[in-house]
């Protein structure tokens, strides 16, 4: 349990959510957890590299052997289901059934597109979109 008591063994419950175009709630795409979106259901128990979905870093705590609960690498490719909008894509994960378990993600997104495109805003600098420890 973490400071506020929520089960970090159970980050994985928290639902993946996708808001597409003018979604507000409930969403497109509402799923039933982490490990379910990644293609590795009841949890991340071992490294699975799959064509398009898997785990590849596992770096499991001391503390609780039956689940990886540290830190950890995953992918999911959207190439034979892609995700299609318009205007614009949200993609949320809860952490936790109350969105309150102690974790921290971090993600890579690709998309494609046709030209001619409207500039895109300027990102912002490397410091400013990303965590260290």
């Amino acid at each position: 349990m973490d400071s506020r008591g929520s089960d970090i063994g159970k980050w994985w419950e928290g639902d993946d959510m996708i808001f597409i175009d003018d979604d507000t709630w409930p969403p497109s795409m509402h799923g039933t957890g982490t490990e379910d979106y990644f293609s590795l259901a009841w949890g991340y128990r071992k490294l699975s590299k799959r064509l398009y979905h898997g785990a590849f870093t596992l770096d499991k705590r001391p503390l609780d052997s039956r689940f990886f609960d540290g830190r950890f690498s995953t992918y999911r490719f959207h190439v034979e289901d892609p995700i299609v909008f318009k205007k614009k894509i949200r993609v949320t994960l809860e952490h936790g059934h109350a969105n309150d378990a102690a974790v921290r993600y971090g993600s890579t997104a690709y998309w494609y597109q046709t030209e001619p495109h409207v500039p895109h805003p300027p990102l912002p600098a490397p410091e400013q979109r990303s965590w260290r420890d």
